[in-house]
């Protein structure tokens, strides 16, 4: 036996593989920071820009608030170059978004009339695009379709958007692309139901497999593929909504708000230039010192960066800073009632 045989003792085996990772990033930096080929499946659900369509017009509720910012456009080419560099070869790749967000980036990837012979198109950016998947949002009893938003014929529907890479079989070929499921009853912006997303990693993965959602939010995709057996890394700028099964897995610093008990009846902040000028009620001026927007000499730093974000992402903003600054000891009852608004969804007045 030669020396390039033999084992140095004691030998120990490389530790498996972790199970689950969470991070506080980015969406696009952590897609950069992963290496080619390194994951077996996304499964995604971005802020798309047409969600301010919907805020502009007032047709939802849910929409009109400000929860967070959105991803611009002309980033979804980048998105999805992203995605294909990081997937095996012969994975998939689910995206879910509106109609309008679907024709932008059928445009921007030009996918044509024209098909392959097993009837898949062409992305520009390497992936091929098969089909739409429907997400019909049902009352909770999954009797029924429940009424949606808008105008012209009521919006009950998402859409999710079936890429491949490679080719690969789907496991179960007897799963119809209408997933009927209702709204997930967590609080969040835009929380998708676990029956959907559980069908999608069952439909594209296997055991031990690596699902990656870079736009986390509640963290469904996690919670999903944990009870699959499958690892995932999940991240967001934001963890305020993670699922509090999953608040162990969070960075230590990481503000996981869902998973806390939030005591004070919610009330939005004030417009931030009362608080610039000292205008605001003397309890809103004592909150906004306790979270350090102001101090002896007037606006901080920090409010004065909140003020120059532009006035339609100002309220994404401040709720993300509300959400995500950790508490500080013996708080005033105005700012905790303001990290409840932050967290609840409350619409501005």
């Amino acid at each position: 036996m030669s020396e390039s045989n033999l084992l140095e003792l004691p030998f120990t085996a490389p530790p498996p593989p972790e199970p689950g990772r969470i991070v506080v990033s980015d969406a696009f930096e952590l897609l950069r920071s992963l290496a080619p080929e390194s994951v077996d499946l996304v499964v995604t659900d971005p802020p798309y820009e047409s969600l301010q369509i919907h805020r502009a017009r007032g047709t939802t509720t849910r929409l009109t608030t400000n929860w967070f910012a959105t991803v611009p456009n002309e980033r979804l080419p980048e998105l999805l170059r992203e995605t294909y560099r990081v997937l095996r070869p012969d994975r998939h790749f689910y995206l879910f978004c509106d109609e309008v967000t679907a024709d932008v980036i059928k445009q921007q990837q030009k996918v044509s009339a024209a098909r392959l012979p097993n009837g898949a198109r062409k992305c520009s950016c390497g992936l091929v695009y098969w089909k739409e998947i429907v997400w019909a949002k049902t009352t909770l009893d999954g009797g029924r379709i429940r009424g949606g938003t808008g105008y012209h014929y009521r919006a009950a529907s998402e859409r999710i958007l079936f890429f491949e890479k490679g080719k690969r079989a789907l496991n179960d070929l007897g799963i119809p692309d209408v997933l009927m499921a209702p709204r997930a009853g967590v609080p969040g912006p835009a929380v998708k139901p676990g029956a959907v997303v559980r069908t999608l990693i069952a439909q594209s993965t296997a055991p031990g497999d690596l699902v990656l959602d870079p736009f986390c939010g509640s963290g469904v995709a996690g919670v999903e593929a944990r009870a699959l057996d499958r690892r995932f890394l999940l991240g967001d700028i934001d963890l305020a909504y993670l699922d509090p099964s999953l608040a162990a897995l969070a960075p230590h610093d990481a503000i996981v708000a869902r998973a806390a008990v939030v005591m004070e009846e919610p009330a939005e902040p004030p417009e931030l230039e009362a608080l610039a000028d000292a205008s605001a009620a003397e309890d809103e001026l004592d909150a906004a010192r306790a979270c350090g927007w102001l101090d002896a000499d007037g606006a901080t730093a920090v409010l004065d960066e909140l003020l120059d974000v532009r006035p339609i992402e100002r309220e994404a903003a401040v709720r993300r800073f509300l959400r995500t600054e950790p508490p500080r000891p013996r708080e005033p009852d105005r700012l905790r009632a303001w990290r409840a608004w932050a967290l609840s969804g409350r619409r501005r007045s």
